[in-house]
């Protein structure tokens, strides 16, 4: 019996697979670990308290991949930022100085100002394209 390879899943059918999806989780913490087996990846969130340079981490994930992987990952994650900085811009270095609240601070750019304009109710429009607004729809007295 063929137990088949990565190569030979067909990723699109894959992807329209009515499985359900994972939760998606906000990381803005990490700690990478390693030895001679497997690499580990912590992830988690950063909670800053009142007190400057004080808060709180919270680890909810631990990814643990062999060193393919974690090399594959790496190479993919490379890839990935080199795109998005040429499709949006570089992308700001975080300091040894910084703190964590400040380096939290410093990835949402205006972030909250876009959630917010998403959030916000929208007027209905008069009619928009494609939109069978106007029309009367058939009932039983046309007939």
């Amino acid at each position: 019996m063929n137990q088949g390879s990565l190569a030979d899943v067909d990723t699109e059918a894959a992807m329209r697979s009515d499985a359900p999806r994972a939760p998606a989780s906000y990381v803005n913490y990490f700690e990478l670990g390693q030895n001679p087996f497997e690499f580990l990846i912590d992830l988690g969130q950063y909670y800053p308290s009142g007190n400057e340079g004080v808060g709180a981490i919270g680890i909810h994930t631990r990814l643990v991949l062999t060193p393919p992987y974690a090399k594959m990952l790496s190479e993919l994650l490379a890839r990935s930022v080199q795109e998005h900085e040429r499709e949006n811009g570089s992308i700001a270095q975080i300091g040894q100085d910084s703190s964590p609240f400040d380096i939290v601070l410093s990835s949402l750019g205006d972030f909250e100002e876009r959630a917010r304009a998403l959030r916000a109710p929208r007027p209905p429009s008069d009619s928009a394209p494609g939109d069978d607004a106007g029309r009367k729809s058939p009932s039983s007295n046309d007939r």
